[in-house]
């Protein structure tokens, strides 16, 4: 049995460049900005609102262009993980199934052992059982 086979995504990684070279071109413009407030020719208020306005667009940019990787990267991972479980399933012996449960089983077994275990460490104090038994006796 064949699954859908592997390609390389040469696309995705053109994608994360083309991000990458975005946030480098951004930071060049912020960069030349800040050369020219250095020159003191420019009003510095202008340039810095420049620089705000910039830095703005490059996170609305890159919220935009993030979230719709997000989606995508969730398709992707949902889709590698069912070509993966499709190869192991084609490995799987359908007994497994039942090893499982009787291991889960014994481990539950262990589970109640160890907790009436501590059940039984806890003993009532004997005042607390004394003051039980005078309750029901003045109740009488």
């Amino acid at each position: 049995m064949s699954g859908p086979a592997w390609r390389p995504q040469v696309q995705k990684l053109h994608i994360y460049e083309g991000i990458f070279k975005l946030n480098r071109a951004f930071h060049a413009t912020l960069m030349c900005l800040e050369q020219l407030e250095d020159l003191g020719f420019f009003r510095s208020e202008y340039l810095n609102a420049c620089k705000i306005e910039l830095e703005h667009t490059r996170a609305s940019a890159n919220d935009e262009l993030v979230e719709t990787l997000r989606e995508y990267e969730q398709e992707e991972g949902g889709r590698f993980y069912r070509m993966q479980k499709e190869w192991d399933d084609q490995f799987t012996d359908s007994d497994d199934v039942f090893f499982a449960a009787k291991k889960r089983k014994e481990e539950i077994k262990k589970q109640v052992r160890n907790l009436q275990r501590g059940l039984d460490r806890v003993k009532p104090r004997k005042a607390v059982t004394r003051f039980i038994r005078e309750k029901k006796v003045s109740r009488k």
